[in-house]
């Protein structure tokens, strides 16, 4: 192969694999962001009457990322949004944590908690 058609496919082949690893990183943001607002919205179902899952929004980064529910709540960022929710309830009181919930979550997560 010539030197010029060679350096031309590496430089081809870099880009291809930057645009999949671009496509990863997004995934990974998708999936992340949306489980810790799941983890909110669990959390508001369960203690905060005013407020509801913005399902439309959820279902949208689902198919994005061909998730499931389950699968959300099994990864780290949901457990550590569970985690950071009752040491925020322990702290400061269970109506603390329903009044910032709708603004706590921006990117991916937005809309997945809204008022009612």
């Amino acid at each position: 192969m010539r030197p010029k058609r060679f350096a031309f496919t590496m430089r081809l082949a870099e880009l291809a694999a930057t645009a999949a690893q671009a496509e990863l990183t997004r995934r990974d943001a998708i999936e992340a962001q949306t489980a810790t607002a799941l983890a909110s919205a669990d959390y508001a179902e369960r203690h905060c009457p005013s407020l509801r899952l913005g399902q439309d929004k959820l279902d949208r980064n689902l198919r994005e990322i061909k998730g499931t529910l389950a699968g959300l709540r099994a990864t780290e960022s949901y457990a550590e949004q569970v985690a950071a929710l009752a040491s925020i309830e322990q702290s400061h009181g269970r109506a603390m944590v329903c009044v910032v919930l709708p603004k706590a979550h921006g990117g991916y997560g937005r809309g997945i908690v809204t008022v009612r």
